[in-house]
């Protein structure tokens, strides 16, 4: 199989259908972006997210995805519960900081971290971080009416948004042979907007339905899996996905495509009233657009001025380019200190 989230069709056929539920308020199923289960009158979700990436803050990506995941389904977060494997030439300073930073990302949740499990282990060569945020909601989280052709798509944020932060960080000696160091610096920060806890609040008080968080393989694969949720199609001008200038230069360089770039931090949506929505985003200081229309039928249209393209199924997200490159890099230096004997510094 390939590097990163499984296939949308290995997904349905080897996962789901093997635990799916019978009963309608138990969640099992592709479209839903975290598990539901009706207890007491009201619904107790949970989402995981799972960062293997070589990057500087990988505990507080991971707390903040998994938190989008019960955002976006209408709840609020109650607790966290984390998990940490180590390599073995890991440090206790090492362990230190994975824990600070999902501290720091569950003080501005304004929730807490409530147990765990951490291992050392040589089943891993870098660490490996999980978050299970809990959350409730007193609506069952996709109970949505079908949307209705014309339909506004309203998206959140900018394209790539989490990936381009990454990368500002991790390919920061390769990006500085073309950009300034203050766009790099720039582009970095934006790990600042990958919560979407205020975007999701917005949206639902404001009447937006089939509300979907943007994160691996980037705002092409959210599309497809916003239209197969509302089981619709769509009509998408790629010139209103908002995308900040950063991303545009730093995927240029690395010869990467933004649109199927990690996005956390961006929603998307489906609202009778487009515009209306954009107001409410606007006053409450929450960058949005409207980048399309439900379609009739199940075509999903992207458009490029002249040029129309149907959306494919989703792509394996592009930042595993990178990270593909930088391990073969890393196990290559490895061997080479191995045979002279020399310290690995990578």
């Amino acid at each position: 199989m390939r590097i990163g989230k499984i296939t949308e069709s290995v997904l349905k056929r080897s996962v789901i259908k093997l635990i799916g539920s019978k009963t309608t308020n138990v969640s099992a199923a592709a479209t839903t972006d975290c598990a539901y289960v009706l207890c007491d009158d009201q619904f107790n979700l949970s989402a995981m997210s799972t960062v293997t990436w070589k990057c500087d803050r990988p505990a507080y990506y991971a707390v903040h995805k998994a938190a989008n995941n019960i955002y976006s389904s209408g709840g609020e977060v109650d607790y966290i519960s984390l998990s940490v494997l180590l390599p073995v030439d890991a440090d206790e300073a090492a362990l230190k900081d994975i824990i600070r930073d999902a501290k720091a990302a569950a003080d501005e949740l304004e929730t807490v971290i409530r147990g765990g499990h951490t291992e050392v282990t040589d089943a891993v060569i870098k660490p490996v971080i999980t978050a299970f945020v809990f959350g409730k909601s007193a609506k069952k989280p996709g109970d949505y009416k079908k949307p209705s052709e014309g339909d506004s798509i309203v998206m959140t944020k900018w394209a790539g948004l989490e990936g381009t932060a990454v990368l500002a960080e991790i390919c920061k000696e390769k990006l500085e042979e073309r950009l300034p160091s203050h766009m790099i610096y720039d582009a970095a920060a934006f790990s600042k907007h990958i919560s979407v806890r205020e975007d999701a609040r917005i949206a639902f008080d404001n009447g937006a339905e089939y509300v979907h968080d943007i994160s691996q393989g980037g705002v092409f694969a959210a599309l497809w899996e916003l239209c197969e949720a509302a089981g619709c199609g769509m009509d998408v001008d790629l010139k209103k996905i908002p995308i900040k200038q950063e991303t545009v230069e730093i995927v240029n360089h690395l010869a990467i495509n933004p649109y199927q770039l990690i996005s956390g931090g961006s929603l998307l949506m489906i609202t009778k009233d487009g515009e209306g929505l954009l107001r409410e985003f606007e006053k409450q200081g929450v960058f949005a657009e409207v980048i399309g229309n439900v379609a009739a039928g199940n075509g999903r249209i992207i458009r490029n001025e002249d040029e129309i393209r149907y959306l494919d199924k989703p792509q394996a997200d592009e930042i595993h380019k990178i990270m593909t490159s930088w391990t073969k890099t890393r196990k290559i230096v490895q061997e080479s200190c191995v045979s002279q004997d020399t310290p690995l510094t990578l």
